[in-house]
């Protein structure tokens, strides 16, 4: 029997290698996927729930209110916090940990007899969301090759979206079967099942560990700071002549001018400002923060104000119209991904945000009382198609030129600025409608959509202009 050639037998191994590679990568992308979709799913279970929650432990609609903000809080003010510790730690390490103290909240809820024990278990859920979400991106970012890295961040887009899809209609289906609790108490072996097949997945996976100490004070000011601008910003949606809305915004303000002259004297801070001398950062941040400024009020809005109070539709028909939309973004963000890709950032984030552009400015100027369903479909497809392009081509931009050490935190900054500037646009459109709909609801949602519209024009201007370079395309 002839003797292989020593040069085939080196390629042959290398080959077998690639291969190997490439299965663990799409196996992680798989893990991370999951992680992705359980977590997203928390943010919405609770919603059909609530009024049965409400029943059983004599909620007051304060107390009510809180069981959605309460996780929301935690969750924004987490990101960043969780992608710094995921740097210093691990990523694998703090999904495990986020994903313990996400079983604890669910233990927590699931036994709540009253308000504050169930809003205590909905903040500690967030905390265990918000600290590991930043390192399922990380982690696919440093398992795929740049070249093939939009379409893998597209397709754990997809797993996220479809978190927020299936997350009502789980709870709803176990709100008819079983209760209420059944929702908290079934979601326990999710979180189990998301840790081993994390750690499953990720053998071999090697962190780029930072050096230094963790960043307490900013982490105490930054978070602080966070927290105090959201829940002033979910304050200021239902009014803005409030005191208590402007104290709280005003010290969630000064919360964060502290954290930033902490950071930019410490060694080793929670957020390196530096970050943002990279174009393609800089580019994702920002367009990321335009997309969450117009996204959520547009599903709002025309889920609620328009299909609801203007064309008559029953809230159920307003939730499966707005899935138009929401499925769409959901389908094009593989395809978003593979775009970015091929093209670079810059078409693929310019054209998406004028895309949404046109569809607000659709619905602003031609949406009227008597529209029938079929012209509703259009707008919302584009809408649907530029938003499901934009997060992830914008989350590609802002990872794609950032060290494996200092992942952690820009995963973490790119997740929060889509939450933070969400709420700060439902609280503009919803003043800017409220005081223009006094007389007709339909003029309140044409100026709200034009408004909306613009931040969309900017946000593409300031991309094309900025990767005007093709190097940074």
């Amino acid at each position: 029997m002839a003797k292989q050639p020593v040069s085939d037998i080196v390629q042959l191994t290398r080959r077998t290698e690639i291969n190997r590679t490439r299965k663990s990568a799409w196996v992680v992308l798989a893990a991370m996927g999951l992680a992705a979709l359980i977590a997203q799913m928390y943010s919405t279970v609770v919603a059909p729930a609530l009024p049965s929650m409400t029943e059983d432990l004599t909620l007051t609609p304060t107390a009510s209110a809180w069981l959605t903000s309460a996780y929301s809080l935690a969750f924004g003010a987490s990101l960043v916090a969780g992608g710094r510790m995921g740097e210093l730690v691990g990523e694998v390490k703090i999904i495990v940990i986020g994903h313990v103290i996400l079983a604890s909240g669910i233990i927590v809820s699931a036994i709540s007899v009253a308000a504050p024990l169930m809003i205590s278990g909905r903040i500690i859920q967030g905390i265990g969301v918000g600290i590991c979400a930043p390192a399922t991106l990380t982690i696919v970012v440093n398992t795929f090759p740049k070249r093939r890295l939009g379409f893998a961040i597209g397709l754990w887009g997809f797993a996220h979206g479809f978190g927020l899809f299936v997350g009502p209609l789980i709870s709803s289906w176990l709100l008819d079967a079983a209760g209420w609790r059944w929702t908290f108490w079934l979601s326990l072996p999710l979180a189990v099942a998301v840790t081993a097949v994390t750690i499953a997945a990720t053998r071999g996976y090697s962190s780029v560990l930072a050096k230094g100490r963790y960043d307490v004070p900013g982490l105490i000011f930054g978070v602080g700071g966070i927290a105090f601008v959201t829940y002033g910003l979910q304050n200021a949606s239902e009014t803005w002549n409030s005191p208590a809305t402007w104290l709280t915004l005003a010290v969630g303000v000064i919360l964060l001018g502290i954290f930033v002259f902490i950071e930019l004297k410490v060694d080793n801070p929670l957020v390196d400002f530096n970050l943002w001398k990279s174009r393609l950062f800089s580019v994702g941040f920002f367009a990321q923060a335009a997309v969450g400024f117009v996204y959520i009020p547009f599903l709002v809005f025309i889920g609620s104000l328009y299909f609801i109070n203007v064309l008559g539709y029953s809230p159920v028909k307003a939730s499966w119209v707005i899935v138009i939309t929401t499925g769409i973004c959901m389908l094009a963000e593989p395809v978003g991904g593979m775009w970015v890709d091929k093209s670079g950032a810059r078409a693929p984030i310019t054209s998406s945000l004028v895309m949404q552009a046109v569809a607000l400015i659709w619905v602003g100027l031609f949406f009227t009382p008597d529209m029938a369903f079929v012209e509703l479909i259009i707008p919302l497809a584009l809408m649907g198609v530029g938003v499901g392009i934009a997060i992830p081509a914008c989350n590609t931009a802002g990872m794609s030129e950032i060290e494996p050490k200092q992942s952690g935190q820009a995963s973490g900054l790119l997740q929060m600025t889509f939450n933070i500037p969400a709420s700060f646009g439902v609280a503009v459109v919803t003043f800017v409608s409220g005081y223009i709909s006094r007389s007709t609801p339909s003029d309140g949602i044409t100026t709200s959509m034009l408004a909306l519209a613009v931040v969309v024009l900017v946000g593409a201007v300031f991309t094309y202009l900025t990767l005007k370079r093709r190097a940074d395309a």
